[in-house]
């Protein structure tokens, strides 16, 4: 797995003479993120490492990027997410940190918004949006721009342009003929009014088709990915899965052996199950799988009653005051530190109150093999997951 214990950013300017002339001369400031398993230093060495590449390019003619963005999503830069490591595990659960026999490895991390995720580098996890499903159950009436069918999409394109041309068209009839006959002017008021209220009237029922198709669409989605996985096991039987349903999709989990996320089967399964795109990256960039675990700020009712705040403060957390390109004061860092301090121990308890998804069913091929050792190690993962998750508890998700 690729992910770092320890950050540091370090930057340089540096300045190319063009000609013999002192006045002529080209400038530039890079900074660069460096990254390491061992020491805060280590990591400092490898960010000024990457500056002194990254100076010799530049001198070489090269159009390079001079300041590396933080990105909240890995993006298939080359850069490692950047995440709190929270805890360490291996499974089975009863082999030491140190014993050559722990055949897999999970860390849990805290992302870019607060929430715990689990990383395991051989139990597979598909990540299913509820998006990519009905894009492809649906292909006719969902498009790539959210959630809008398509047909709803289709009708309010030309008719809706008209509609507002026809009502341009007779506020300037009507005007005209109350200006030339004298009348009151309350009379376009009146029509106006009538207008917006037929307008808005028109968009309250496409809104409400709208969000009764999408509930009705979306019920369907776990019959259909409960048959996906069965018409799996079918064509592979000695396939094994858990389906789990979350918020806005579904969580697969295999369950009869071990795999790398390079692995062709795993590139198999991302793309029969409609894997989210973002997910397939991240687990082959951080080269591990991916769970988020606790809920989604957002989504819980303590921030729409202000008791949280939605935005976790200080997200660049890992940078020590001694080698950081910060703008803020020591104080301030400080201040923000102790923020986030607040901030998660809030949110932790908070979060105990919500369950990340609910267990739907485990289906097994018939020619499932059983390795002991492997075995152990996934049963005692699922067991791990499951309570983290708290996907037997009467809790809402999110």
């Amino acid at each position: 797995m690729l992910i770092p214990k320890y950050w540091a950013q370090y930057k340089q300017r540096f300045e190319l003479s063009v000609t013999a002339n002192s006045f002529n001369s080209k400038q530039a400031t890079i900074k660069r993120y460096g990254w390491s398993d061992i020491s805060p230093d280590e990591a400092l060495s490898h960010a000024k490492a990457r500056v002194d590449d990254a100076h010799k390019r530049w001198l070489a003619g090269e159009d390079i990027l001079r300041r590396e963005r933080r990105e909240e999503y890995n993006e298939g830069n080359g850069i490692p997410i950047r995440e709190e490591i929270v805890s360490e595990h291996n499974f089975p659960e009863n082999e030491l940190s140190n014993n050559s026999a722990a055949v897999t490895k999970l860390v849990v991390t805290r992302n870019s918004y607060g929430a715990q995720v689990a990383n395991i580098d051989n139990i597979a996890i598909i990540d299913v949006d509820n998006g990519d499903l009905l894009r492809h159950k649906y292909p006719d009436d969902y498009n790539h721009h959210g959630f809008m069918p398509a047909f709803l999409v289709n009708q309010s394109n030309p008719s809706t342009k008209i509609k507002v041309w026809a009502f341009v068209f007779v506020f300037i009839i009507i005007a005209s003929v109350i200006a030339w006959l004298g009348l009151s002017w309350l009379l376009l008021l009146v029509v106006m009014i009538g207008a917006t209220v037929y307008l808005w009237q028109q968009a309250s029922a496409r809104d409400k088709a709208r969000a009764q198709k999408y509930a009705d669409d979306a019920a369907s989605l776990l019959p259909y990915m409960t048959d996906l996985i069965k018409k799996r096991i079918a064509n592979h039987p000695t396939e094994c899965f858990r389906l789990y349903q979350t918020p806005a999709g579904f969580r697969v989990i295999a369950t009869h052996d071990v795999v790398s996320p390079n692995d062709n089967v795993v590139e198999d399964w991302f793309a029969y199950f409609h894997a989210d795109t973002n997910y397939v990256r991240l687990c082959q960039v951080q080269q591990c799988f991916r769970a988020r675990i606790t809920a989604k700020p957002w989504r819980m009712s303590e921030v729409e009653n202000k008791k949280l705040a939605k935005d976790v403060p200080a997200k660049d957390f890992w940078f020590g005051s001694d080698n950081t390109d910060v703008e803020n004061s020591i104080e301030q860092r400080q201040d923000a530190l102790k923020a986030r301090k607040q901030w998660i121990a809030d949110y932790d308890k908070y979060a105990k109150n919500y369950r990340a998804c609910h267990y739907v069913e485990s289906m097994a091929g018939k020619e499932v093999a059983n390795n002991s050792k492997i075995q152990a190690s996934i049963d005692d993962f699922v067991k791990w997951h499951d309570r983290a998750c708290q996907v037997n508890k009467a809790l809402p998700m999110a």
